[in-house]
This record gives structure tokens, C-alpha cells and sequence, in this order.
């Protein structure tokens, strides 16, 4: 399915059909002596009806729309033509008419009505009482047809398969309610405001150059004589195309009392301070943060949904198994009734209705940050030191280490590193210091390395700082140690950035008279940024 979504062309759509005629199934069905085709138009074999005159009124306010513009082409007009198609009609008393004449007196309810109401009864082609299948209607919905209902609406007795000569007539014993899909719902109903606001501000409008006609070149620029626009949205790609009809998903969507809180709490997260744009920049990561963990897709990460379920935001490469939640049905789960009210059924799945909040920041954003200590890229300075970096498989190691040696047995060297994609948060600053065992199993110099840090960093108001940890620390020589440093609370994200606000700086730190009980020789893995909210 495209990726874009066409702003009311279906009904025009299927005029550019008009050529494509079911004629075997049209044969196969009606071409016998028994139900012999007729040679009246669907909307005269409804005028016949007697009991769809409402249904008939809408037909004849409702008009085609071509690129978000009304024709003087109606529905009843449409299904007075050549084409074929298959009617569902409610029969009257069944809808409110009254309500939908006046939403077509203006261009916008026009609209609505047309994409909401008569396209959501009408299919191309022809659809018997008997089929057992999902039909796409006008409006790119797939409905579900059954012997003896039609989406759960069941058929007036005996009023099923009349013949037309232009498709076939089912009357309905009252009206089709529509479905959204979940964009729909978040951009349409007020319920959904919070998050909806969110993608409607990056929806666009763009002339589909392809699917549109040219009629010429006036001052350099091509002119269109028919010009097809499309909904476009950056956002579809990032939450799995939540617009898509052929899709199924599961939402989760806060009412907006909680909404409000959540937002607020992660733009706390997400000050980028002074730097271009930091509101736009603070709001697109704000959401994106909150939101990339309440959509499931239900073909990949719902499959076993009484153990996991897995939101869109996961990725099979995350040792650390983040988005993957665990016994989302039982007590505590993210879909129990602890924290879900409701659900409402969408065209692309559903909408489960938070009353409650089921993450915690550290769950779903403010994750630990990890900077490789052997990676040259992240260091930024040293001094009276060398460096090397080596690479190992063993199982506390990530990946590898650096080793950094003093320039001379009594140097105190000072080492500088780069800490990107930090959040504006309070952090345990940690650094994962290796015994020399991993190189050698049979070294002996069980000694420590002590040494002392300092933060570098920006203030919201692009002021440069820097602050010293009071204490030394000094590494267990015995193990793999994360040596806790202090605990800093960062001004300014950086997260998304290509320039990183932090900067960490280990000094080791090794009197004369400490040499003996010391070693300056330091193999160190990573440096370790842990989310501490409990300051």
C-alpha cells in the first residue's frame, strides 16, 4: 500500500475505472435465465425501494471530490452511470439525515460526509450476499462481509443481491458505522488531542508529479490541468505507518489528563538549551520519546501477546532488550485494566484507552549512556600518557578496552573523553575499570589505579563550565569494577546532536609516595553515565 494517503480522490479514482468492467463475475453471477440482469441503474432500482429515501437525500447532497475540491458530480450521479458498483443502503429511520444534509452545506462537511458515511457503503465491483471476504470500499476501507451481515449490520430479510445494470443492491437494516484507522482517531478525535496534535503538526500537502497531468510550461514552471495531492507526514516512517489500512496495530494512548504529565516530564529531558531551534528540537524528541513505546505491530511484536509483546521501537541487535515488556496482560502489564480503561476498534487495528501511566522514564528514554573508552572518536585530549586500545570477546567486556600508560613511571596522566547523547537529566557518572588479568591471567599486579574527574559541560544559556568531583576513587583490581565518581545533574540534551555537550576528564591522581600501592597504568572499558532519579 502507498505510503501517502489521498485526500477524497476515491470516488473519482473509480471513474478512472469506468473501462474495467467485471464482466466474467458479472456473467457468472447474473448472466442465467433465473436472475436475469436488469436494465435499470442502482439509483433507480433504489428509487424503487420505497424504504431508502433517506439514504437517497445524502446520495444527491454529497459531492465528489477531486484533490479536496468539490465537483458538480454527486453520488447519486455517480451511481447513475456506467460504472459498476455494489451498494450497502440502510433503510430509512436507520441514520440521522437530518444531521448529514447539513454537514453538506459546507465544503468541509461535504467532505466529511462523502469519505465518512456514502463512501463507507459503496464498493467498486460487484460483492454478492454469499461472499465471505473483506471488501474495500470507496473510502480505502476493508469491511467484513458474511452471509447475513455486512460489518456486523445485518441485511434487511430477502433484500440482498438486486440486480442492476450497474453493479448490485443490498439493503441493510441500518447504517455502517465508520471506522477510523488509529491516525485518524489521533488527529480527528478530541479524546486523543494530546498526541494527535503531535502528528497533525507535521502533516503536508504535495502535488503528486506523477500521478497528475501536465498541460504545459508557463515561465519555467509546469503547469498542471489535473493536479494530485497527497497527504505526506515524516512521521509515518518513524511509527510504523500507523495510517496504513492493510496494517493491524495496538496503541496505547493516554487520556489527556495523563498525556499532559508524561509530555511535560519528558520535555524536562530534552532541553537542548541555547543551540538552533532547541523548542522544535526539544518537542519532536519529547514525543517521540513517549510515544515510539505505546505502538505494537500486531504481525511482529504481538505474536505471543500472554508473554511479551515487543513495541516498534525494538530492535533484535539491543542486547539490552529494551521495549520488549513482559506479562503485558497479567497484573502490573502495560494492557491490563491497571492501566487501561477501554479500547476502541479501529480500521488498522485498535486503541487502548490509558487511565493510568505504565512507564517510568528510565523504561521507555533515560537510558544509561555508554561511551567505549577504545574508540579513538571519543577521546577528545590527554596528557603525559600513551594509549592503546586492544578488543576482546570475554563476556564483561563490551566489546574492548583501552589501556592508558603513564609517559614515565611517575606521570600522572589526564585522559579527556567525549559523552554524546546525554539527556538533560541527573546521572551516576561510573567508569568500568578492568583488572590486567583480562590481557594476562597469570599478572600478579593486583594493584589499583586511583585517580580523580572532572565534568565538562554547557549551561542552558550556551556558558561553557566545568566541575571537579571531590573525591578520588580507586578501582577493585580483583574484578571488573564499576567505580561510581559522583553524581551529576546534566543542563543541556544532546541527544540526536552531532556535537556532544559533555566531556569527562579522568587525572590520575598517584603520589610519589603512593607509587608502591598504586599503579598508574589503567585498562579501562567504558565510561558509564546511570540514570539516578532519585535526587
Amino acid at each position: 500500500m502507498k505510503t501517502n494517503n489521498k485526500i477524497q480522490n476515491f470516488a473519482v479514482a473509480a471513474m478512472a475505472l469506468a473501462a474495467v468492467a467485471c464482466t466474467d463475475t458479472w456473467d457468472e453471477h447474473y448472466g442465467n435465465e433465473s436472475r436475469p440482469v436488469s436494465d435499470k441503474s442502482l439509483l433507480q432500482v433504489m428509487e424503487e425501494q420505497g424504504d431508502l429515501g433517506d439514504f437517497l437525500k445524502v446520495l444527491r447532497a454529497t459531492h465528489v471530490f477531486s484533490n479536496n475540491k468539490p465537483t458538480k458530480v454527486t453520488y447519486a450521479d455517480l451511481l447513475a452511470s456506467d460504472q459498476t458498483f455494489t451498494v450497502w443502503a440502510p433503510k430509512d429511520g436507520q441514520f440521522n439525515v437530518d444531521s448529514l444534509l447539513a454537514e453538506c452545506q459546507t465544503v468541509s462537511g461535504d467532505s466529511m460526509c462523502g469519505q465518512h458515511f456514502v463512501q463507507n457503503h459503496i464498493a467498486h465491483f460487484i460483492t454478492n450476499s454469499t461472499d465471505e471476504k473483506q471488501v474495500l470500499m470507496l473510502n480505502n476501507k476493508y469491511l467484513d462481509a458474511v452471509p447475513g451481515s455486512f460489518q456486523g449490520v445485518s441485511y434487511a430479510s430477502g433484500r440482498v443481491n438486486g440486480a442492476a445494470k450497474n453493479g448490485v443492491l443490498h439493503v441493510l437494516s441500518g447504517g455502517v458505522p465508520y471506522l477510523y484507522n488509529i491516525y485518524e482517531a489521533l488527529t480527528t478525535l478530541s479524546g486523543y488531542v494530546g498526541v494527535g496534535s503531535f502528528f497533525k503538526g507535521y502533516e503536508k500537502l504535495e502535488l503528486d508529479e506523477n500521478a497528475s497531468i501536465q498541460s504545459g510550461i508557463i515561465d519555467g514552471n509546469i503547469v498542471y490541468s489535473d493536479s494530485v495531492m497527497n497527504i505526506t507526514n515524516i512521521l509515518f516512517g518513524w511509527f510504523d505507518r500507523i495510517n496504513e489500512e492493510d496494517s493491524s496495530f495496538i496503541m496505547l494512548v493516554p487520556e489527556n489528563r495523563v498525556w499532559d504529565k508524561v509530555y511535560n516530564e519528558a520535555l524536562s529531558y530534552f532541553n537542548y538549551g541555547s543551540v538552533n531551534q532547541a523548542d522544535s528540537l526539544q518537542r519532536l524528541y519529547a514525543h517521540q520519546a513517549v510515544i515510539r513505546d505505546l505502538v505494537y505491530n500486531r504481525k511482529y511484536g504481538c505474536a505471543h501477546m500472554e508473554d511479551s509483546v515487543c513495541s516498534i521501537a525494538y530492535s533484535k541487535y539491543d542486547e539490552e532488550r529494551r521495549h520488549v515488556y513482559y506479562n503485558p496482560l497479567a497484573s502490573g502489564g502495560i494492557f491490563s485494566s491497571d492501566f487501561v480503561r477501554d479500547t476502541m476498534a479501529c480500521s488498522n487495528g485498535a486503541i487502548y484507552n490509558l487511565h493510568e501511566w505504565p512507564f517510568k522514564p528510565e523504561d521507555i528514554y533515560f537510558y544509561p549512556v555508554k561511551t567505549e573508552a577504545e574508540y579513538e572518536s571519543m577521546m577528545t585530549d590527554y596528557k603525559d600518557c600513551t594509549y592503546a586500545s586492544r578488543f576482546s570477546a570475554a563476556d564483561s567486556i563490551s566489546d574492548g578496552y583501552l589501556v592508558i600508560s603513564p609517559r614515565t613511571n611517575s606521570s600522572n596522566w589526564t585522559m579527556e573523553f567525549q559523552i554524546p547523547s546525554v539527556l538533560s537529566g541527573t546521572y551516576d557518572i561510573c567508569a568500568v575499570v578492568l583488572p590486567r588479568t583480562v590481557y594476562n591471567a597469570t599478572d600478579r599486579n593486583f594493584r589499583p589505579c586511583k585517580f580523580k574527574a572532572s565534568i565538562g559541560y554547557e549551561t542552558v544559556d550556551g556558558i561553557e563550565q566545568s566541575f571537579d568531583f571531590e573525591d578520588e576513587v580507586k578501582n577493585d583490581p580483583y574484578r571488573v569494577d564499576t567505580v561510581k565518581i559522583g553524581t551529576f545533574t546534566i543542563p543541556v540534551c544532546s541527544y540526536g546532536q552531532p556535537n556532544a555537550k559533555v566531556h569527562l576528564t579522568l587525572e590520575c591522581s598517584i603520589s610519589r609516595m603512593e607509587s608502591g600501592r598504586y599503579n598508574r597504568e589503567m585498562y579501562l572499558d567504558c565510561l558509564y553515565f546511570k540514570p539516578n532519579r532519585e535526587e
